[in-house]
């Protein structure tokens, strides 16, 4: 009977102390995981400012270059045609208003004629056909 409680005394601190081994391991473990953790974190966050940074770059590089082509343009495009052409603009819009105008009219114009004008079916042998105008 002594040799047994001795045999389970000794079975039990060989348990505890495989206990205690585990639960130092699991903390080390954990302590470890931890770490890569924060470090997977900052590098997130370098490589997030990182990627900012370079899209901010890009943005300027884009302006910059923009602006170097508008001043190409605008420097081989002289002041006179420039100025001739945007004049040419002008006047085609007002042609076109113009013209848009005139066949409003000339369309209501042709709608009131042939509301005066009997319909084809009644009277017999006059041949009607009317004009349309797209607008």
């Amino acid at each position: 009977a002594v040799v047994s409680t001795q045999s389970t005394g000794k079975l039990q601190q060989e348990v505890e102390l495989a206990r205690a081994d585990e639960a130092h391991r699991h903390r080390n473990i954990t302590q470890a995981l931890e770490q890569e953790v924060e470090t997977q974190r900052g590098l997130i966050q370098h490589l997030e400012r990182k990627n900012q940074v370079l899209a901010l770059e890009m943005e300027e590089r884009i302006t910059r270059t923009k602006l170097l082509y508008e001043e190409k343009i605008k420097g081989s495009v002289s002041a006179s045609v420039r100025e001739e052409l945007e004049e040419t603009i002008a006047a085609l819009k007002a042609q076109s208003t113009i013209l848009e105008q005139k066949a409003t009219i000339l369309q209501s114009e042709l709608e009131a004629r042939n509301k005066k004008r009997p319909t084809p079916s009644k009277a017999r042998g006059m041949q009607s056909s009317p004009l349309k105008v797209k607008g």
